[in-house]
């Protein structure tokens, strides 16, 4: 599974890509996470199973999802991206995605 996640690329959001990708492992599935900025979305759609939006820019929320059609578009939590909380998030972008 490919996911995007936008966000401004800050360190924190390196952490969560590297948390999301080792919960994933400790599951059994094998997921990839690239972080990169909202505006280089365009370039990354393709082949995207899923995008998830760090917090701070959740307010695009409605607009990414008009430019990712049918991928599934998630905004992480602000309290699960404080925490760092990699099994919640998965949890949630599954469930979005039917899985």
């Amino acid at each position: 599974m490919n996911i995007v996640m936008l966000c401004n690329l800050g360190m924190s959001t390196g952490i969560l890509v590297k948390k999301l990708e080792e919960e994933a492992g400790k599951r059994g599935l094998d997921v990839t996470v690239h972080a990169y900025p909202m505006v280089e979305l365009n370039d990354h759609l393709d082949g995207a199973d899923a995008v998830l939006l760090g917090p701070q820019i959740r307010f695009a929320l409605n607009d990414v999802k008009k430019q990712a059609g049918n991928i599934p578009v998630m905004a992480i939590a602000p309290q699960d991206f404080g925490m760092m909380n990699a099994a919640n998030v998965l949890d949630q972008l599954l469930e979005l995605m039917g899985e």
